[in-house]
């Protein structure tokens, strides 16, 4: 699955927007830093805050742009990351990769647009 992930975004990037490397490495290790206390960010997380959505969730749930935007935004029950364009590709690129498998006969709102509006 995760290879497929990566083959798409890949195509993505090179179709739509200037290549930017996504680094699902990097995404998971931000991912365990700044937001694991809160969010369930991988599979073998155990626990989170009960309000706060899942990593996976949030993939199979937001379209790419809408996940971009909100982390360029300051929120005041996050912390404050000021996340640069690079680290949030990455972040997305994590959550994409926790995200289930496409459903070929249903559109999924994840894994459809891998590029971040300009301005962040």
């Amino acid at each position: 699955m995760l290879r497929k992930a990566l083959a798409f975004i890949a195509l993505t990037l090179s179709a739509n927007v200037p290549a930017y490397a996504a680094d699902v490495a990097q995404g998971e290790r931000l991912a365990k830093r700044w937001c694991a206390e809160c969010h369930v960010v991988s599979p073998d997380q155990t626990s989170a805050k009960a309000d706060a959505p899942s990593f996976a969730s949030i993939s199979a749930n937001r379209r790419v742009p809408q996940i971009g935007a909100f982390l360029r935004q300051d929120h005041p029950q996050m912390p404050d990351m000021s996340l640069s364009r690079d680290e949030i590709v990455n972040l997305i690129a994590w959550m994409q990769s926790l995200a289930p498998a496409l459903d070929p006969l249903k559109r999924e709102p994840q894994k459809d647009d891998f590029k971040l509006p300009d301005g962040g």
